[in-house]
């Protein structure tokens, strides 16, 4: 009988370490050390110059398991939190000739599948959400790195850049003005929680 017990003891300890050695991490995006960067040509000034600008306002949530098909990230953007540097030009984007950020506040996406594609490199297809239209878009994703930060907590990085158009998503005004094409950087730091 104390054999009987103390093989049950070690069946569940084994059964709770490999279902924690298999279990996901959650991560949560720290929005001090991650960015949301974005460019576009400015049409007119004769196509010589592209504007840059930034969201300074992101969260979000990033789940990694070993399997891939159940890992996933969600991230939403503050659209308000726009910001070029020029006070009326960022006025000028979150009207409704560009993002019409009091009618739609946020930007966000949100995963559907995850595949690998090559060492620290990732195929991530999700749905991205951008002046109240939504469509699926596929991106490749790097991992930057990974480990204890100066704080002893678990960190993760990940950094992705893409092109869009912003008539996808509606905005097919003022093309004289600023270029259909919009390329984002997205640079995130997760946090296990």
């Amino acid at each position: 009988m104390r054999n009987f017990i103390s093989v049950l003891s070690i069946l569940g300890i084994l059964s709770f370490t490999i279902n924690f050695a298999f279990s996901a991490d959650t991560y949560e995006v720290d929005p001090a050390h991650s960015f949301a960067i974005f460019r576009c040509l400015n049409v007119a000034q004769a196509n010589s110059v592209f504007v840059y600008g930034r969201f300074t306002d992101i969260k979000g949530r990033i789940v990694v398991d070993k399997d891939l098909a159940k890992s996933s990230v969600e991230i939403t953007i503050n659209a308000e939190s726009l910001d070029t540097g020029v006070p009326d030009r960022d006025r000028h984007l979150r009207s409704p000739d560009f993002l019409n950020t009091r009618q739609f506040p946020t930007i966000t996406f949100k995963s559907k599948k995850i595949e690998a594609a090559g060492k620290n490199r990732y195929r991530v297809t999700g749905d991205l959400t951008l002046h109240g239209v939504t469509r699926p878009i596929t991106i490749t994703v790097t991992k930057v790195g990974e480990g204890k930060n100066f704080k002893g907590m678990s960190v993760i990085g990940f950094e992705t850049t893409f092109t869009i158009k912003r008539s996808d998503f509606g905005m097919k005004g003022l093309m004289n003005v600023a270029a259909d094409e919009v390329t984002l950087t997205i640079a995130i730091m997760g946090i296990r929680k």
